[in-house]
């Protein structure tokens, strides 16, 4: 069974319309390069719509299957047989062939490869880009069984086409990217939950500062207030009624004036207030 060298498949290609259209230049070191067509499916697209607009690039995102056509029709003689790949250059970017690797003899029609991609860029093609590559093979003999015509369609890719490549990919990339958020919107969480610690010890903060102040206004100031006025009707009588020494009366208690429990109770307050709004800043800062 031995392969076509470039000369026989140009000549082959002239007499029987192997490949339509042809191009000599792409009849290349004993193989035929062919052009991607103009309908392709990917199966991260959101709606099931095949064709492509004059010029469109196909792009293929990580961890995707799709499928692509070629822009040639091929026909193989019932005394071949055809083998096809990707180009190597393709390959290298993670382009990989998971559909059949030859081609039927009496098969007529345009080529459909089921490909998937898996490296870890998006994959762009060119409408024509030259992306698979055919080879061609003697039989002994014509084969008695070749392959039937194809169904009369519209579309290249069909309905049952697509059924086959519908549904969610659970490829590497895409696990790796649903890892990555779920990291990300759990992270969020912690710091949100963190933030309202913060918040909640802030404001019990300022309560209990609050209620300490408000003691001390309310029980502790009314004493001194209390020693202060004993002190002062003491100071006024005379020493000799009391039999003391007036200097040692007056150094005997100690006074507090009456407006220093409300500055005590608004300072508190303040302090409150001010932790309770650096808590809500720390809060609404961005992450």
């Amino acid at each position: 069974m031995p392969f076509w060298n470039t000369t026989k498949i140009r000549q082959e290609c002239q007499s029987h319309g192997m490949i339509t259209p042809y191009r000599e230049e792409r009849a290349i070191r004993c193989a035929y390069e062919l052009g991607v067509g103009s309908e392709s499916y990917i199966t991260s697209a959101t709606e099931s719509n095949t064709r492509l607009e004059e010029g469109e690039k196909v792009t293929i995102p990580p961890g995707q299957f799709g499928l692509l056509t070629t822009r040639e029709i091929i026909y193989v003689p019932n005394h071949a047989i055809a083998f096809i790949s990707i180009r190597a250059s393709i390959k290298f970017q993670g382009l990989i062939n998971v559909s059949g690797f030859h081609v039927d003899p009496g098969f007529r029609g345009p080529l459909k490869f089921a490909v998937y991609n898996a490296g870890s860029r998006d994959i762009d093609v060119d409408q024509d880009e030259r992306v698979f590559m055919i080879w061609f093979a003697d039989l002994t003999e014509d084969t008695p069984d070749p392959y039937g015509p194809l169904p009369t369609s519209t579309n290249i890719i069909t309905a049952k086409d697509l059924g086959r490549l519908k549904g969610e990919v659970a490829s590497p990339g895409e696990l790796k990217k649903q890892m990555e958020e779920m990291k990300t919107e759990l992270e969020k969480k912690i710091h949100a939950v963190e933030q309202t610690k913060l918040f909640n010890r802030s404001i019990l903060f300022a309560i209990l500062t609050a209620l300490l102040m408000l003691y001390l206004t309310s029980f502790i100031k009314p004493y001194f207030d209390e020693t202060g006025k004993s002190s002062a009707q003491a100071a006024t009588t005379p020493a000799a009624a009391t039999g003391a020494d007036p200097s040692a009366v007056s150094r005997a208690f100690i006074t507090m004036p009456a407006h220093l429990g409300f500055y005590i109770l608004g300072g508190g307050g303040l302090a409150g207030l001010g932790a309770i709004a650096a808590a809500w800043i720390i809060r609404q800062r961005p992450r």
